[in-house]
């Protein structure tokens, strides 16, 4: 098991709603969860969920008009929240979903996950670095345009 911020965090029990409630408290084992339970554990919206779902990267079960999530969808919905955590796009969740087995010691799945979020970190500090660049550019010019500033305010005044 990856640690909390790992992209495949969710290994034993795969989400609270199988183990314990947000608060810790112990809750009864299920085999499904509806729509809204979901929303709540993984904090989205409902709208992102059917969009989840219509993308392919969960199929939840349908009874009558009603999804019901299994633990592998909480499973998936864990791997697809920690990468939105991370700004990976839905193609690379997608090829991190394409990994995972369902096994508890999933290697491809880790390494695939691990090489996402790898990159990502690479180019989020790739962006740092511009936008420290661009930070000094902007606090240059404006320096620049105060001073030029101050000069026409002096001249103006006489």
């Amino acid at each position: 098991m990856v640690n909390e911020t790992g992209l495949t965090s969710a290994r034993k029990e795969d989400s609270a709603l199988t183990a314990s409630g947000k608060d810790g408290a112990s809750a009864p084992a299920r085999s499904h969860f509806t729509i809204g339970e979901v929303a709540r554990e993984f904090g989205f919206t409902l709208r992102a969920l059917r969009f989840y779902e219509e993308k392919g990267l969960i199929s939840p079960r349908r009874s009558g008009n009603r999804r019901l999530y299994s633990k592998g969808d909480l499973r998936r919905l864990r791997i697809i929240a920690n990468g939105k955590k991370i700004g990976l796009s839905l193609d690379d969740i997608r090829e991190i979903l394409k990994a995972d087995t369902g096994e508890s010691d999933d290697t491809k799945l880790l390494k695939v996950s691990l090489d996402k979020a790898v990159r990502r970190l690479d180019a989020l500090e790739h962006e740092q670095a511009q936008l420290q660049d661009y930070t000094r550019e902007a606090v240059k010019l404006i320096n620049e345009l105060k001073t030029k500033l101050g000069r026409e305010t002096l001249t103006a005044a006489k």
